[in-house]
């Protein structure tokens, strides 16, 4: 298709509603693959978009550029991008630490409630908050646990998980 000329400025509607406008950056047309340049979130920056052809419904405008387009790549800062994908991955590791394993929703609603408030952690269905109060399924304030030196720092649980439980209307 003439539309799919690397180095055209294109606009068009997917099979789904989308419309998306950027430069043809690669067609292939054995694999019927479709690549195109996007800006990205700031200047410098670019979103590489690949799709099927035949998802386009309609193209809204096709363009060819005045100079010939330019195939170079940017180089890529490695380093840069290990850092990326390491802290992503701790990010990612932080987020499945706050999925509790096995539980209701109600339970897991209680928790993300909490860890907006103090630190929390699932110890497998048992709630651990400030790592010294536990609570126990049904997750009411008489099913919280402390320590006697952990006392006042249980009635504080006590007294936010119950706020928290008539915030979520349980």
């Amino acid at each position: 298709m003439d539309s799919w000329v690397v180095g055209n400025e294109v606009v068009f509607r997917t099979a789904a509603g989308e419309e998306v406008s950027g430069c043809v950056f690669a067609f292939d047309t054995a694999s019927n693959l479709l690549i195109i340049k996007e800006n990205g979130s700031h200047l410098g920056v670019s979103n590489l978009r690949l799709l099927k052809a035949n998802s386009v419904q309609e193209v809204l405008s096709s363009v060819k550029p005045e100079r010939p387009f330019d195939l170079e790549l940017p180089a890529v800062d490695l380093e840069r991008c290990r850092k990326r994908e390491e802290k992503a991955l701790q990010q990612a590791e932080l987020e499945s630490a706050r999925v509790g394993q096995g539980v209701t929703k109600e339970a897991q609603a209680i928790f993300d409630a909490l860890v907006k408030t103090m630190p929390c952690v699932w110890r497998g269905k048992v709630i651990v908050v400030l790592e010294s109060v536990l609570i126990e399924e049904p997750y009411t304030p008489d099913s919280c646990r402390s320590e006697e030196e952990h006392r006042a720092t249980g009635e504080r649980v006590k007294m936010v998980l119950r706020l928290e439980r008539e915030r979520l209307g349980l």
